[in-house]
């Protein structure tokens, strides 16, 4: 039987595709097909968060004022006393921009929150139920590296500021990779309340140069480190298990369309690129194929002085609240930092935000 001729009858299943990179078995042969990429419900998903994040469009809405918001709204979501109260939440349905605005924390843990639309005006209070992410960092990400205004700040520091901006009403798991155990033990860190696992780090090899599409690339890479180091072939086999309990979200790498992450290959794992200033794909960003990097957020952040402190994020606010004697220009560029860490975090910062938000509005 022509598996192709099929296809359209016997092998379109009437539940929601889901996956990465989905493929159809035909039982009768065993036969697999390779559907197209961003057919399943997470890829549909990420294509149009890829078109929010290409327009910027959460820093538009979190540095502008609604028109038609309460005085007292426009407080909670201008003044550095609500920064880490408030949130903007675009709606990947149908790419429709909300604020959130906390209200108070509730006994069961969850966060009651005020909702606006992009207008400012109120639509309903709600109780948003809590969700967890796990942020993975290599083990000298925790030692100090940049210096800000007097103070050190570690590359886990500045992952975990940015992530929480985007998602404030999150709980946060930091863990630290120093070899491969660290990495299998992951899966041990996951409950039923944990949404979304963030690495902001991987292991990238050369893109084969004969190689032209992803899975093609794939293949080749598989058999180049089968034969030169097939035990790495065995721990990406048990990397596996931990993309098959939750939503992996890594970073695509930081040295150009030369280099591809191996963490990519056959594990689950969702890569994330960067972003440029113009929302193209930023040229230092890494496996440059939608079969490795399904997802694109901004690759670098102006460090900016704000009244209180200093601004990473781009978010409306002071993310981080410092005490400096330098008097410094508030809204001078003071440093920057880039990077697909920064990256993946972001995108599963929005992803729980969409979970937690899921059958509210």
């Amino acid at each position: 039987m022509n598996l192709n001729s099929v296809y359209p009858r016997l092998l379109i299943p009437k539940q929601q595709i889901h996956g990465i990179n989905p493929k159809l078995i035909y039982p009768k042969t065993g036969q697999t097909l390779e559907l197209p990429r961003f057919i399943s419900e997470e890829m549909r998903e990420a294509r149009t968060m890829n078109k929010i994040a290409k327009h910027n469009d959460y820093i538009f809405y979190s540095n502008r004022i609604p028109p038609n918001a309460t005085q007292a709204d426009i407080i909670k979501l201008t003044d550095d006393d609500f920064t880490y109260k408030r949130a903007v939440w675009i709606n990947p349905k149908d790419s429709k921009p909300y604020y959130l605005l906390e209200n108070y924390k509730e006994q069961n843990g969850n966060t009651n929150i005020r909702i606006l639309n992009k207008d400012g005006e109120f639509i309903k209070n709600a109780s948003l139920p809590t969700k967890e992410i796990i942020l993975t960092d290599l083990d000298i990400g925790a030692k100090p590296k940049k210096n800000i205004l007097g103070m050190n700040f570690s590359h886990t520091d500045l992952i975990e500021i940015i992530t929480k901006r985007y998602n404030p009403f999150a709980t946060y798991k930091i863990k630290h990779i120093a070899n491969d155990n660290d990495m299998l033990n992951l899966k041990k860190e996951i409950t039923p309340n944990t949404s979304c696992l963030s690495m902001s780090f991987g292991i990238y090899h050369n893109k084969p140069p004969l190689s032209k599409t992803g899975s093609e690339t794939k293949e080749v890479m598989q058999y180049n480190i089968k034969k030169l180091a097939p035990e790495e072939l065995n721990l990406l086999e048990k990397h596996k298990e931990l993309g098959n309990k939750i939503r992996v979200f890594a970073s695509s790498g930081n040295e150009g369309h030369r280099k591809v992450g191996i963490l990519f290959l056959n594990t689950g794992f969702e890569g994330v690129g960067g972003l440029d200033k113009k929302g193209q794909v930023d040229i230092n960003s890494a496996s440059r194929n939608s079969y490795f990097t399904q997802h694109y957020e901004p690759y670098s952040f102006d460090i900016y002085k704000t009244k209180n402190g200093i601004n990473i994020s781009g978010l409306k606010g002071t993310d981080l609240e410092l005490d400096d004697n330098l008097f410094i220009t508030e809204g001078k560029v003071i440093d920057r930092i880039s990077g697909t860490s920064f990256s993946a975090p972001i995108r599963a910062a929005k992803i729980a935000l969409n979970e937690m938000m899921d059958g509210i509005l």
